[in-house]
């Protein structure tokens, strides 16, 4: 399976969702100059035909209260990411204000407890769904320990609490381009036409076999990316129907 970067966006206005994993927040992976150089390479995507006002409009979603899937105290968990976030935040509006190419309403941010909010439906009862569906599958079973293996650090343990962390964390980034979370952003204002999640790194097997089974039957076809993700690293986007997961 080969898989490549993407030449140009769809003419009509998007948004690219960059969900910020907090134990890199401050490492070059995810920091803010990083972002800086991602976006300015996806702007060179946006069609000629389009406005010559038009940018990358960008979400950066902090997934600060998923780390709650743990036995850490929850105030010391806030303490330890409060200024993460902020620090990040800023840090990134203070290098976008110094580039006239880039307009400052093209990006917000949320955090992943108001993602909950902004879900249409029931978050909580469908992870209960997710989690049952998960215990009676052994193929979804199997890919997610296989996913856990290929990144686990020394001390970590697939336990209820990490399991409960990867549920949780593929849900959401199953619902998002599906179009079931409402979306701020003051540049699109809820004219969105397409939403690609794009991190620094491939897909893990149990996100693509969630999309692959689409067990909540959603379908978002105005999104040509709603089964998709894009590895910012690799400049590669991978489409999930195309994937054979016995070989990826």
């Amino acid at each position: 399976m080969e898989f490549y970067d993407i030449n140009k966006f769809p003419a009509k206005e998007g948004l690219v969702l960059f969900p910020i994993s907090m134990g890199k927040l401050s490492n070059k992976s995810q920091n803010q100059k990083t972002y800086l150089n991602y976006i300015t390479f996806l702007n060179k995507k946006i069609p000629k035909s389009t406005s010559p006002k038009a940018k990358v409009s960008g979400i950066f979603i902090y997934t600060e209260s998923l780390y709650f899937n743990s036995d850490k105290k929850s105030k010391d968990l806030k303490s330890r990411f409060l200024p993460l976030i902020n620090n990040h935040k800023t840090g990134f509006i203070r290098l976008i204000s110094k580039h006239q190419s880039f307009i400052q309403d093209a990006f917000s941010y949320l955090s992943w407890t108001q993602l909950y909010l902004q879900y249409e439906g029931d978050f909580g009862t469908n992870l209960s769904k997710l989690k049952q569906i998960y215990k009676k599958d052994e193929l979804f079973q199997k890919y997610l320990k296989e996913d856990f293996k290929s990144m686990k650090k020394k001390g970590m343990l697939l336990d209820e609490n990490q399991l409960n962390f990867f549920l949780e964390e593929h849900l959401m980034a199953y619902l998002l381009p599906k179009g079931k979370i409402q979306l701020p952003n003051n540049f699109i204002n809820n004219h969105e036409k397409w939403i690609l999640v794009a991190y620094p790194g491939k897909p893990l097997k149990a996100h693509i076999y969630l999309h692959q089974k689409n067990f909540f039957k959603l379908d978002n076809p105005k999104n040509k990316y709603q089964d998709s993700w894009y590895d910012l690293e690799e400049k590669k986007v991978y489409d999930f129907k195309r994937i054979n997961l016995e070989e990826f």
